[in-house]
């Protein structure tokens, strides 16, 4: 049996649906008020058959009996379960949930002994020295003000992860990138397909690492299969701009294309805006002061390790977009 925390976030749906379509048992960690429906609609948006073989658990990762009761059984444990904010309101919560959640966790695999767990980490949670870095899975983590609270969210759970390797778990690591694909429209990575729907005509600076969320899934699904452990991947497929990256979603949702860069003093307007938005309609800003601290920031991920450890022809960032617009046109206007 294969327990999924996480179940109901981008990269969680995915890799349930990599597990079920290798015949793999699944196990799905909910929370009692989770709304199951986001993870059906992908599953027939890819036309799986498999959603009705999923195993439910309710429980929390907070809340350990619940979790060891879910856990029990299990010889695997893909961790994806974390909250990613960059809102002020957000980060209790999130210390929480990523940090408490990803101890609890790993203290239940090696109570229960046994269990593999694939921990999904993220490119914020490696090590950058500076801007325009090349970055791979050597680099350490630096202390900076440029840090954004959720990175230092990730890089202090998978500290974590790596305290349970020492005492003894199998596992393996995965800093993924900026995860393209299907899913909640009002959460993560698929957010930007909303605002950009919305219609923007400025991009920032930047630039990072991207991964399709199928090519995502089969790494982590792969790689856990195999007999790899206390080792950890940097999963990205392109480094890209953010420019290319609002151009390109822009393009697949039929909207205006952004075409100008947007400087320091247009992000703070931006963020004023949301912040307006937000007190009116309740719904959080996309814009807020940490995602300006990252703004103007561009990293070069390198996957050779990735590349060397399996054969994978990766899906172009751009088809991945193209699919989660299709995606949005279907589910994401409702």
């Amino acid at each position: 049996m294969n327990l999924v925390t996480g179940a109901t976030g981008l990269l969680g749906t995915h890799i349930m649906i990599e597990l079920l379509r290798r015949g793999e048992p699944v196990r799905a960690l909910v929370r009692p008020n989770s709304n199951i429906t986001g993870i059906q609609q992908v599953f027939e948006f890819y036309g799986s058959p498999d959603f009705s073989r999923i195993n439910w658990a309710v429980g929390d990762v907070l809340d350990i009996p619940s979790l060891i009761t879910a856990t029990t059984g299990c010889q695997r444990v893909f961790h994806c379960a974390a909250m990613v904010s960059y809102h002020a309101n957000d980060r209790d919560s999130m210390y929480q949930v990523n940090v408490e959640g990803t101890e609890n966790v790993i203290n239940t695999a090696l109570h229960l002994g046994g269990i593999k767990v694939a921990f999904v980490s993220s490119t914020s949670a490696i090590g950058k020295a500076k801007n325009n870095d090349t970055v791979d899975e050597e680099a350490e983590w630096v202390e900076s003000e440029m840090n954004t609270h959720y990175a230092i969210t990730k890089q202090r759970s998978e500290m974590e992860f790596w305290r349970g390797i020492h005492e003894g778990l199998e596992g393996v690591a995965f800093n993924a990138g900026f995860i393209i694909g299907p899913g909640s429209f009002e959460r993560s990575s698929p957010s930007l397909f909303r605002k950009l729907n919305e219609g923007m005509s400025f991009y920032p600076p930047g630039g990072t690492g991207f991964i399709a969320a199928t090519d995502c899934a089969k790494v982590i699904v792969e790689l856990t299969l195999s007999n790899i452990t206390d080792e950890r991947f940097l999963v990205v497929s392109e480094n890209l701009s953010m420019k290319e990256l609002f151009q390109s979603v822009a393009q697949a949702l039929g909207k205006p294309i952004p075409t100008r860069e947007a400087k320091p003093w247009i992000l703070e307007l931006a963020r004023i805006a949301e912040f307006i938005k937000e007190k009116l309609t309740g719904r959080k800003a996309l814009v807020t002061k940490e995602t300006i601290k990252n703004a103007s920031l561009r990293f070069h991920y390198n996957n050779d390790k990735l590349k060397a450890a399996m054969p994978i022809t990766f899906t172009p960032i751009a088809q991945a977009i193209a699919q989660t617009a299709k995606y949005f046109e279907r589910y994401g206007k409702n």
